[in-house]
C-alpha cells in the first residue's frame, strides 16, 4: 500500500537512477552541520523512519506533515510501533530511538519558520493538492537557502505545449495535474516557472517521463507566481474520464490557474513562449487518448 511506501520505493517514484534523497541528504550534510528534513504526506511514516534510521547520528533531524490523523498511526509514538513492525529499528535501541516529529493538517499551509528546512520530499501527494501553487509557494517559503526540494506531482504524459485548450472542461489530453491557462491559451509549466528563476531559486524536472519537480533555493527570498486559482476549472480527477493502466479513474485533483496579462506578456519579452510555437492541432480523436497511461497512479 501507498501509506506504507519504504524508502526505497520514495526513492523510485522521485529518480529511478540513484537513491536521491540519500545522496541529497549526504551532499547537505557537506555544507551544514545539521540539517532538517521533512516529508510531505509522510502516510505511516516508514520512509521517515527508514532515513531516521540511517542518518541517526544526531546531524539530522525528521519532520512529517499528513492531512489525515487515523489508526494505527494518531501520535508521534505511534511511530515506534511502525518501527516495530517494519523491523527498522532494533528491539534492544527502539525504546531510546529518536522519532520524527509528525503534524497532522492540509499542508497548503505550513507551520514552519522561514527558511527553516534543508530538504523537503513528497510522492503520491501534490497531486491531490487542490492550491498547488500556493503549495510550492509555501514550500519555497521555508526552505532554507542551499536546500532542496524534490516534489512528485504526477506521471507520465503530463507534459502539454503551449497550445490552444482543446475542450472547454477537459482542457487538454495530458494528463497534468497542474494547468496553466491564458484565455483558450495552456501555458506550460516548466516555462511559466523559468520567469520567475533568478538569484534565489531554480527550478527542474526530472525521473521523466514522471512529473518530478526538484526546486534549488540559492538565496533568501520568496516566490510569487503570480496566478489566480479558477474555481470551475479546477476539478477532482474523479470527475474527468481519464483512466490509468488498470482501468479505474486516476486519483487527485486537477489544479487550474490562470496567468496574468503582465505575465503572459513577459513570457514573450523573455524568449520563454513565441507565437509560432502554438499548436492548434491538438484534438480529442477518441476515447482511447483518455485512457491510454504509461504507467500506474
Amino acid at each position: 500500500m501507498a501509506t506504507y511506501r519504504s524508502l526505497a520505493e520514495t526513492n523510485y517514484k522521485l529518480s529511478k537512477r540513484a537513491p536521491i534523497i540519500e545522496k541529497t541528504l549526504l551532499d547537505l550534510l557537506k555544507k551544514e552541520n545539521a540539517l532538517k528534513v521533512l516529508e510531505i504526506g509522510f502516510g505511516r511514516g516508514r520512509t521517515l523512519l527508514e532515513l531516521a534510521r540511517r542518518f541517526r547520528n544526531g546531524r539530522v533531524s525528521f519532520f512529517g506533515v499528513d492531512k489525515r490523523q487515523e489508526l494505527p498511526l494518531e501520535k508521534r509514538e505511534n511511530l515506534r510501533g511502525m518501527a516495530r513492525q517494519f523491523a527498522i529499528v532494533s528491539e534492544a535501541e527502539l525504546a531510546g530511538f529518536e522519532l520524527p516529529e509528525i503534524f497532522f493538517y492540509d499542508a497548503t499551509r505550513l507551520h514552519f519558520d522561514d527558511e527553516n528546512i534543508d530538504l523537503i520530499y513528497s510522492v503520491m501527494t501534490v497531486r491531490f493538492i487542490e492550491r498547488k501553487a500556493e503549495f510550492l509557494e509555501e514550500v519555497c517559503r521555508i526552505l532554507k537557502p542551499g536546500g532542496v526540494a524534490l516534489l512528485q506531482i504526477g506521471e507520465a504524459d503530463w507534459r502539454y505545449p503551449y497550445s490552444l485548450m482543446c475542450d472547454n472542461k477537459l482542457l487538454t489530453p495530458f494528463t497534468n495535474r497542474f494547468v496553466l491557462k491564458y484565455g483558450n491559451e495552456l501555458i506550460p509549466l516548466p516555462e511559466y516557472l523559468k520567469l520567475f528563476e533568478g538569484d534565489a531559486f531554480r527550478f527542474g524536472f526530472i525521473n521523466r517521463p514522471r512529473c518530478v519537480m526538484r526546486i534549488d533555493k540559492l538565496k533568501p527570498g520568496r516566490l510569487r507566481l503570480q496566478l489566480e486559482f479558477n474555481q470551475k476549472l479546477g476539478l477532482p480527477m474523479e470527475e474527468l474520464p481519464y483512466l490509468h493502466g488498470s482501468g479505474k479513474v486516476r486519483g487527485g485533483f486537477r489544479s487550474v490557474y490562470d496567468v496574468r496579462p503582465e505575465i503572459y506578456r513577459a513570457l514573450f519579452e523573455r524568449g520563454l513562449l513565441s507565437r509560432d510555437q502554438l499548436r492548434t492541432d491538438i484534438k480529442f480523436t477518441d476515447d482511447s487518448q483518455l485512457k491510454t497511461a504509461h504507467e500506474e497512479d
